[in-house]
């Protein structure tokens, strides 16, 4: 196939995997990682997204791969995020997995987080083997290489400084080598990071903690231990334990100072391995914001959110259809969701055609299905706008909106075939019109006639109105209403009901719709005029309409 029919996710699979045959071929291994240090957001979600499309692609080729994520939940508790209880700052340098739980539904607070996104991403058809660094570092996997990397610390130092910008200490070069450890303790009594490694034999090291501690730590083979490499040389140091492949990394991390170019020194010249197949993914913004999302400073949206109004093959498709240097924005208003759905029905119709790119065929394909079965998506995709007014003005009644969709689409099943063929998009919709839709934004339908509405109207529109309710009965069909609504204006002024939109016209239809959903609703908009009577019915559509018979 050519280079220009491939996606994006096509040619990183074709790089991983020869850079996995040129590493001695095996099991490829491509790896994600998150530091669940709160809410685990959308944007979290674009790393591990990137990392989930290329092992699909390579297991798609017969060939053996493998999703390893890696939860750094060994990773010190650095501030309690917005939203949160701001009495877990006592927990402040602590490992995240030590930090209790602030909803108390799980054993941390790590654990919380990650169970709110592992639970999205398994709907999202994600699977992982998934490593806890709260349970490697302290049953001591690392030992022999923290050892390795604590007896060439030197040498680590003189790799790091390269990276780092001069003029930031107060200490000289040769100070800070001297008192430099790649390791921090995790104090045995207090259980916080707030450590000085003081000296090591080549074994053991010994250390001092701000709370008066000293203690000494063992890092024998087996031994059990409390503490981690510096993030610099943790990175490089697991690159070779896991024998990883491929792994994308955020822009920040690819800078030419930052810990993927320090880390592919640190591999080679103090573990002896390779550095895998690496490229920068640009940030996940959230519409309303002006930066990247931040898990630790709170307040970002995360996937189980989306996923309430967004169908799970949707949510992958938002993270496929660009390709990793391209930035996005996430927008779940309720505007931008509708419009999502308009994109998304779009590029389903467009992939069917038989002109269709080999590209969009196979992205498509990415989004519907993985190698543990089909992703959730609605067989009838129905247009979302229906759906959820139809929601929104029967109050999520599903046997109302079985009855408007019908009014708008020929031959379907019985309801519930329908009901099934429609999820999830259904619940979505539902949610969107409960969840979603601000309180002024809602349809609430009149119980009584809008006398004073009614006494606004000039008489022209009075007229309208009048025609409206007398040749509603006749008209109580979809096709009949979109047909009365848009004629009675043209009606009014001698035209006949086929007579083509001017300026005017609309001008015209427009004031005539802003009275109907005053007298119906209260308001100067709401769902399509057609599909809002039809949801009321004709008994309570000549109530609203024709009021009083005095009036």
């Amino acid at each position: 196939m050519a280079e220009a029919e491939l996606s994006w996710v096509q040619r990183a699979a074709d790089v991983a995997i020869e850079h996995a045959r040129r590493s001695g071929g095996g099991t490829i291994v491509c790896e994600s990682g998150v530091s669940p240090s709160g809410p685990i957001h959308l944007g979290n979600l674009r790393e591990v997204m990137t990392v989930h499309f290329v092992a699909e692609e390579i297991r798609s080729r017969g060939l053996d791969a493998v999703h390893l994520h890696s939860w750094d939940d060994y990773d010190r508790f650095r501030k309690v995020p917005a939203g949160l209880d701001e009495s877990l700052a006592e927990h402040v340098g602590r490992p995240l997995a030590a930090v209790p739980d602030p909803y108390g539904e799980r054993d941390s607070y790590a654990a919380h987080f990650i169970a709110e996104f592992t639970d999205a991403l398994a709907r999202m058809g994600v699977r992982m083997r998934e490593v806890r660094q709260s349970d490697q570092y302290p049953r001591g996997t690392y030992n022999a290489a923290i050892r390795h990397a604590m007896d060439r610390r030197g040498d680590v130092f003189d790799i790091l400084s390269r990276f780092q910008t001069e003029g930031r200490h107060d200490q000289s070069v040769g100070e800070r080598r001297a008192a430099y450890y790649p390791f921090k303790p995790y104090c045995e009594a207090c259980g916080k990071d707030f450590t000085t490694v003081t000296g090591y034999d080549g074994l053991a090291l010994a250390y001092r903690c701000r709370c008066g501690h000293a203690g000494e730590l063992t890092l024998a083979d087996g031994a059990r231990i409390s503490g981690k490499l510096v993030w610099k040389v943790d990175w490089p140091m697991r690159w070779v334990h896991e024998s990883v492949d491929f792994e994308p990394a955020g822009e920040d991390h690819h800078a030419p100072t930052s810990s993927i170019a320090s880390g592919s020194v640190v591999i080679r010249e103090i573990f002896g391995g390779t550095a895998p197949y690496s490229f920068p993914y640009t940030f996940v913004g959230l519409a309303g914001g002006s930066s990247k999302m931040s898990s630790s400073t709170g307040g970002a949206a995360i996937p189980a959110t989306a996923l309430d109004v967004l169908e799970p093959a949707m949510l992958r498709w938002l993270y496929v259809r660009r390709t990793p240097s391209q930035s996005f924005t996430i927008d779940l208003s309720p505007r931008a969701v509708q419009r999502l759905y308009d994109e998304w029905d779009r590029f389903g119709e467009r992939v069917e055609a038989p002109d269709a790119s080999r590209a969009d065929v196979h992205l498509r394909e990415v989004c519907l299905r993985t190698s543990a079965g089909a992703v959730d998506h609605s067989r009838r995709p129905v247009s979302f706008r229906l759906l959820s007014s139809a929601a929104d003005i029967t109050q999520a009644n599903t046997e109302q909106i079985d009855r408007l969709v019908r009014q708008h689409l020929p031959d379907l099943p019985g309801h519930d075939t329908l009901i099934k063929e429609l999820e999830p998009r259904l619940t979505c919709a539902i949610n969107y019109a409960t969840r979603l839709l601000p309180p002024q934004e809602r349809t609430m339908i009149r119980t009584e006639f809008h006398d004073e509405a009614w006494r606004e109207l000039d008489d022209r529109t009075r007229d309208g109105v009048r025609m409206l309710d007398e040749r509603i009965d006749d008209a109580w069909t979809l096709e009949g209403l979109t047909r009365l609504v848009y004629g009675v204006p043209k009606l009014l002024r001698g035209l006949p009901e086929d007579a083509p939109p001017s300026p005017e016209l609309k001008k015209a239809q427009r004031v005539f719709f802003a009275a109907l959903y005053r007298l119906l609703c209260s308001s100067d908009t709401g769902p399509r005029l057609p599909t809002l009577l039809l949801s009321i019915g004709q008994e309570r559509a000549h109530h609203l309409l024709a009021g009083p018979a005095e009036r």
